[in-house]
């Protein structure tokens, strides 16, 4: 069986930021578009707010982990408003070592994702390891 178009372009999304293409992922997030990181603790948490500043919290995962992280994409379950997204990110950061399942959850609208909720398997983990 194919994959929902939205599953598709999820893949796609998550491939092109494993290579670092901020091109497809600027196409594929809306201008206004809100990411829901969790936690309190560590520079990532809270919410990053319009693809400038999705696209400026992308940035410093790769500039906090120098370079190190990538993600290992598991699956992805998608209909023509939402998608689901479920993988592993890893990366090095200050002689810690990031193994973080996610759920990441999607709203698409007009086939562009205009909000996210990341949610994680140990929230302990980490925020420790971006504090």
């Amino acid at each position: 069986m194919a994959d929902h178009p939205n599953a598709a372009r999820i893949k796609q999304l998550f491939a092109a930021f494993d290579n670092r293409d901020m091109g497809i992922v600027n196409d594929v997030i809306s201008e206004d578009a809100v990411w829901h990181f969790p936690g309190t603790r560590g520079g990532l948490a809270g919410d990053h707010r319009g693809r400038e500043g999705i696209l400026r919290f992308l940035a410093s995962v790769m500039t906090l982990t120098q370079g190190t992280f990538h993600l290992e994409l598991q699956d992805v379950i998608a209909n023509d408003d939402s998608a689901i997204a479920l993988f592993t990110g890893r990366g090095q950061r200050h002689g810690k070592t990031l193994h973080n399942p996610t759920c990441l959850r999607m709203q698409i609208r007009d086939g562009k994702i205009v909000e996210l909720w990341e949610y994680v398997w140990d929230l302990e983990h980490v925020e420790e390891f971006w504090s």
